[in-house]
C-alpha cells in the first residue's frame, strides 16, 4: 500500500497538469478520423461484437468498414458512452483524458521500478504530458492514446510480475498487452519488447538463462487474448474485410521515402525527444559527425524521391537530428551494456513497422512516447545536475506550448464543420428539404447527425430541389462534383461559410503543415492566414 501511495503522489503533478491543459478542450468538436470510430461505436450499440460490420461512405461510395479500418474494436467500445449520450464531445474526450491519467501512472511506476528517484519519476510523467502529439491526440476520439496506455500499462505490469510474481500482476499484463494491438495494430510488436524487459540485462547470456521460464507466461498468453478477441469481433459478412487485409490494402512502397523522413522528424517536433536528448548528450552526438552527414544526405535523397522539384529541404536538418539522436541511444546502450536503454530504444523504433502504410503521421509514434520520456528521465537522473533540470523544464514548457497551439488550431479546424451542420444543414432538413453533402472528417459526423446524406458515385443521387453542401478542405470531391455536374448542370449558388482567421494551421499542404498526415507536410503546426475550410451550398435545379 505504501508503494501505491508513493506512485500516486509521484504521478499527481503530471495528472494535474494534463487536466488543467485539457479541461478547456473537453467540448472541442470531433475532427479528422474521429468520425470513423464514432460510427463504429454507434454500430456497436446494436452489435457489440462486430463494430466494423456495416457500410459507410468515406470517399466516393459506401464501403464495408472492415475493409477500410486496420484497427480492432477497442476504440469503438470506449466511445459507446459518448454515442449513447447523443455524440457528446466532452464524454469522448473525458475518456481519453482518463486513459492519459492511467498512462501517466504506469509510466511513473515503471520509472520507479527502473531505479529513478521520485523526483525524476515525476519528471517523466510531466514530460509525457508535454509531448505535443500526446496532448493533441488526447483531444480527439482516435485510438492512439488508448493504444499507448494499454502498452505502457501492460509493460509496467509485466515488469511488476517479473519482480514480485503476484498472479494479479501477470493477469493484468496479459489483458493490457493482449488488447493493445486491437487499438493500434502495430502494437503487436510490443510482445518482443516485453521479452527484453523481462531479461533486463540483454547483453549477458546468463541473464537469458537465469530465472524460471514462468516469467514469460504473460507474453505467451497475451497473443492468445489478441487472437481470441480478433476472431470473435471479425466481420463475418461475405464482402467483409479484416484488420490484416485493410493494412495490406493501404500499404505501398510508394510512400516509403516520405514516411521515413516523417518518422525521424516527428521525434524532433511532435514528440519532444530528440532536442532534449541532444541537449543532454551533445558531445556524444557531435563526436560522430559521420552520422549527421549520412542522415543529412539520406534525408535529401528521400525528400527528392518523394517530392521531386517540390521537396521541402528545410526539413532536412530536423530529420537528420532525429536520426542522430536515435543512433546515439543505441550506440550508448551498447557502450555501457545497458539492457534497459536498449529495450527502450527498440521501443522507439516500434512505429517503423507502419512505414509502408499510406502515411505516417505523428500519432502513430505516440505508442512509443513512454519509452522516450523514460530515456530522458534515466539520462537526467544519471547526470543529476542543474543543467538536467533546466533542459527538462524547457522541454516541458515548449512541449506544452506547442501541444496547446495544435489543440487550438484543431479546435478552429474542426469547429467549422460543426458550425456548418448547425447553420446550413439542420435548418434546411427541418423544413423538409433533402440535403446532401460532399466532405469527410469531423464534418461528416455532424452533417449526418443533422440529417444530411453523403453524395456518392452510386445511387441514390440528389434530385431537383435538393441542397448540396460541399467542403473545400475535407472533401475528395472531384469525381463526385463531376458526376453531379454532368447529371445536374444547372445549380444555383445559395450561400457559403468560410473560416480564414489568422492563426495556427495543422493541415495545409501549401504551408507544409501536416499534423494528421504527412501527405500535407512535415510540420505539426504553422502560422498562417489561408482558408481553414470553406463550405458552399448549392441547390439542384
Amino acid at each position: 500500500m505504501k508503494y501505491k501511495i508513493q506512485i500516486l503522489r509521484t504521478a499527481t503533478p503530471a495528472v494535474l497538469l494534463a487536466t488543467l491543459i485539457l479541461f478547456p478542450f473537453l467540448g472541442k468538436a470531433f475532427t479528422i478520423d474521429d468520425t470513423v470510430f464514432l460510427f463504429e461505436a454507434r454500430h456497436a450499440i446494436q452489435d457489440p461484437l462486430h463494430p466494423t460490420a456495416f457500410e459507410m461512405t468515406w470517399e466516393h461510395a459506401p464501403e464495408r468498414v472492415s475493409r477500410m479500418v486496420p484497427t480492432g474494436p477497442v476504440m469503438a467500445w470506449l466511445l459507446v458512452p459518448s454515442v449513447l449520450a447523443g455524440g457528446s464531445e466532452w464524454l469522448a474526450h473525458a475518456v481519453q483524458l482518463a486513459m492519459l491519467w492511467i498512462a501517466i501512472v504506469a509510466t511513473v511506476s515503471l520509472a520507479l521500478r527502473f531505479g529513478l528517484t521520485p523526483a525524476w519519476a515525476t519528471v517523466t510523467g510531466l514530460l509525457l504530458v508535454a509531448m505535443p502529439a500526446v496532448l493533441a491526440m488526447t483531444g480527439t476520439a482516435m485510438p492512439d492514446i488508448p493504444a499507448m496506455t494499454l502498452g505502457i500499462a501492460g509493460l509496467e505490469r509485466l515488469v511488476a510480475w517479473n519482480d514480485d510474481r503476484r498472479p494479479l500482476q501477470g493477469i493484468s499484463a496479459v489483458i493490457f498487452l493482449g488488447l493493445a494491438p486491437l487499438a493500434r495494430t502495430h502494437m503487436v510488436f510490443l510482445f518482443g519488447i516485453g521479452v527484453l524487459f523481462l531479461v533486463r540485462d540483454v547483453f549477458s547470456i546468463s541473464a537469458w538463462r537465469a530465472g524460471p521460464w514462468s516469467r514469460f507466461l504473460p507474453l505467451l498468453a497475451a497473443p492468445l487474448i489478441t487472437t481470441a478477441v480478433y476472431s470473435v469481433t471479425n466481420d463475418r459478412a461475405y464482402n467483409a474485410g479484416s484488420i490484416i487485409g485493410a493494412a495490406i490494402r493501404y500499404s505501398s512502397t510508394a510512400r516509403l521515402a516520405s514516411n521515413i523522413v516523417a518518422f525521424s522528424t516527428h521525434w524532433v517536433l511532435a514528440l519532444a525527444f530528440a532536442l532534449p536528448w541532444t541537449a543532454l548528450r551533445w558531445r556524444s552526438i557531435l563526436g560522430r559527425p559521420w552520422v549527421l552527414l549520412a542522415a543529412t544526405a539520406a534525408a535529401m535523397g528521400l525528400l527528392f524521391q518523394a517530392h521531386r522539384g517540390n521537396a521541402p529541404y528545410a526539413i532536412v536538418p530536423i530529420a537528420a537530428l532525429g536520426v542522430a539522436a536515435l543512433v546515439d541511444v543505441f550506440t550508448d546502450s551498447f557502450r555501457r551494456r545497458d539492457g534497459i536503454q536498449l529495450a527502450l530504444g527498440v521501443w522507439l523504433l516500434l512505429p517503423l513497422s507502419a512505414v509502408v502504410y499510406t502515411h505516417l503521421p505523428s500519432k502513430y509514434l505516440i505508442v512509443s512516447a513512454p519509452a522516450a520520456v523514460l530515456l530522458i528521465g534515466r539520462e537526467c537522473a544519471a547526470r543529476s545536475g542543474r543543467m538536467s533540470w533546466i533542459i527538462c523544464g524547457a522541454t516541458i514548457l515548449l512541449g506544452v506550448g506547442l501541444g496547446v497551439a495544435i489543440l487550438r488550431a484543431d479546435e478552429a479546424f474542426a469547429g467549422v464543420g460543426k458550425r456548418v451542420a448547425a447553420e446550413l444543414i439542420a435548418p434546411r432538413v427541418a423544413t423538409g428539404q433533402r440535403v446532401w453533402f460532399v466532405g469527410r472528417w469531423g464534418f461528416q459526423w455532424y452533417a449526418e447527425k443533422a440529417g444530411a446524406r453523403p453524395a456518392t458515385l452510386t445511387p441514390p443521387y440528389p434530385s431537383p430541389g435538393d441542397a448540396l453542401v460541399v467542403s473545400v478542405a475535407s472533401a475528395r470531391s472531384d469525381e463526385v462534383l463531376t458526376m453531379i455536374g454532368m447529371r445536374y448542370p444547372r445549380q444555383t449558388y445559395l450561400t457559403h461559410i468560410e473560416e480564414s482567421s489568422p492563426g495556427g494551421r495543422i493541415m495545409n499542404r501549401r504551408l507544409g503543415a501536416g499534423f494528421y498526415s504527412n501527405f500535407s507536410g512535415y510540420w505539426p503546426w504553422v502560422w498562417g492566414d489561408s482558408v481553414i475550410d470553406a463550405f458552399y451550398v448549392f441547390q439542384i435545379d
